[in-house]
């Protein structure tokens, strides 16, 4: 039995080799490793021209833009010279921005037929929506006496309001509904709650 000599130096088999004797070669490298020291870093830092001072004592407009071009339909006249040449322009696109001012124009066709409110009920015709609602208010909804009547739902509901009994009926309904939703629309269906909360408070 012949042994043959390898076809490669054995040196350049460094598979065959142990592993202490291979280079090592370490280069240090820092990296964000967290994405909470990304976004910390990427989040922008709030202009102190747009907080309001706390040793003010009144109130005031703070006009703070976006870093962009300036542009004159984005200044408030109020903060402009009154011999800027920005008003001109300013007042120039105010002048072409409604072209139907033009009385000799035409208007575009209007979106619906237009109609005139109509006040044909006298107090013996809401007499008599009072006293239907009151007998069978599930029968005799806002749509079926807004269309018996010829008014509208909104009216009904002025003139003729539900009893106790449907009002309580829709109150479940609303509760059945509300229990079939799940985490997401309630925490939407809140949050919508809260924001009309702030409009209220003008917050």
């Amino acid at each position: 039995m012949s042994i043959l000599p390898p076809r490669r130096p054995l040196l350049q088999l460094t598979f065959l080799l142990p592993s202490c004797t291979l280079p090592i070669h370490c280069t240090p490298h820092r990296h964000e490793s967290s994405a909470r020291r990304t976004t910390k870093r990427l989040r922008p830092k709030q202009d102190k021209a747009a907080v309001p001072s706390h040793h003010e004592t009144r109130d005031h407009i703070v006009f703070n833009p976006p870093s962009s071009a300036p542009s004159p339909y984005h200044t408030p006249l109020i903060f402009l010279p009154p011999n800027d040449p920005r008003r001109r322009l300013l007042a120039q696109a105010h002048a072409h921005a409604n072209p139907y001012q033009d009385p000799e124009r035409r208007l575009p066709p209007p979106v619906r037929k237009p109609y005139e409110k109509t006040y044909n009920l006298d107090q013996a015709q809401i007499a008599e929506m009072q006293r239907l609602r009151a007998e069978d208010p599930f029968k005799w909804t806002r749509t079926k006496l807004a269309e018996k009547f010829g008014c509208s739902e909104f009216f009904v509901g002025m003139a003729a309001q539900a009893t106790k009994e449907r009002m309580d009926w829709s109150k479940q309904l609303l509760e059945n509904t509300k229990a079939r939703w799940g985490r997401r629309r309630s925490n939407a269906r809140e949050d919508r709650t809260k924001r009309r909360e702030i409009w209220a408070r003008d917050e």
